[in-house]
């Protein structure tokens, strides 16, 4: 935990920092939340999510099924994917928009898309349901980061006519 301490001392607000794939709910005060994958999720109800109230949790999922385990079990938000074809993972099958809808479509809670996200299709995965969009190729292997992100942050600006309406 000493990277948390280390980023709260330079002024980054708790709710900011998310912790990937950590279990250790006793050092949520210097946390904002955490993200977690099926097998975690899964090991946890919302009695004990809940008495960590402070802490958001959210949750990888790749399937209808799974998201809805993990918004039984408490989770706030799900990352969904991989929406697109996705150079972090070449050998697998993207899941497509149509699932995006439905996942979006059957669950309360937060999506956002991730896998093979880029400007030119921020707006299709904001029609298909998506509160937003995580993204990793298309700002870590562009020779101006600063720029594609700045991009991506219009097509986000831009999408929001599509969007719908927060639940």
């Amino acid at each position: 935990m000493y990277w948390a301490q280390s980023l709260r001392t330079r002024g980054v607000p708790f709710n900011r920092i998310i912790l990937n794939g950590s279990t250790q709910l006793d050092h949520h005060a210097l946390l904002g939340g955490v993200h977690w994958g099926q097998a975690v999720i899964r090991k946890y109800d919302k009695d004990v999510l809940r008495r960590n109230n402070r802490l958001r949790v959210g949750v990888s999922v790749h399937s209808l099924e799974e998201a809805k385990v993990a918004e039984e079990r408490g989770a706030d938000y799900l990352f969904y994917g991989h929406v697109y074809a996705s150079p972090s993972k070449p050998n697998f099958e993207p899941r497509g928009l149509a699932s995006l809808a439905e996942v979006c479509a059957k669950v309360s809670i937060p999506v956002i898309a991730i896998g093979g996200i880029a400007t030119e299709n921020i707006a299709a995965i904001r029609t298909a349901g998506a509160r937003g969009a995580a993204v990793i190729s298309s700002i870590w292997t562009n020779d101006q980061p600063e720029l594609a992100a700045a991009a991506l942050r219009l097509a986000i600006t831009d999408s929001e006519k599509y969007a719908e309406p927060r639940r």
